[in-house]
C-alpha cells in the first residue's frame, strides 16, 4: 500500500506541476495585431478591427489554457486526496 500511496502523490505532484505550467503559459499570452498586413490608406475603423481581433484571438488563447490548467489542477486535487486517504488507511 505505501508504493500505491508514493505512487498516487508523485501523480500529484507532476498533475500540480503540469497545471502551474499551463498557468504560466496563459499568462503570457500577448494580444499582437498584424498591423503590416493592413493597407496603406488604412482607416481608423480598420485599426480598431484589427485590434478587437487580436484581443479576440489572444483571450481564446488564454481561456483554452486555462480550462487546461483548471482540469489539471482537479486531477491534481483529487490524487492528493486519494493520497491523504491511502496514507490515513494505511497508518490504522
Amino acid at each position: 500500500m505505501n508504493v500505491v500511496t508514493t505512487l498516487f502523490g508523485v501523480a500529484s505532484l507532476f498533475c500540480g506541476l503540469v497545471a502551474a505550467g499551463q498557468w504560466y503559459r496563459a499568462s503570457k499570452v500577448v494580444a499582437a495585431p498584424k498591423l503590416s498586413e493592413l493597407p496603406d490608406d488604412v482607416h481608423e475603423i480598420d485599426f480598431n478591427w484589427e485590434l478587437i481581433r487580436a484581443i479576440m484571438v489572444a483571450g481564446r488563447q488564454t481561456s483554452s489554457l486555462n480550462k487546461l490548467a483548471a482540469l489539471w489542477t482537479a486531477a491534481a486535487v483529487l490524487l492528493s486526496g486519494a493520497t491523504s486517504l491511502l496514507s490515513t488507511l494505511t497508518l490504522h
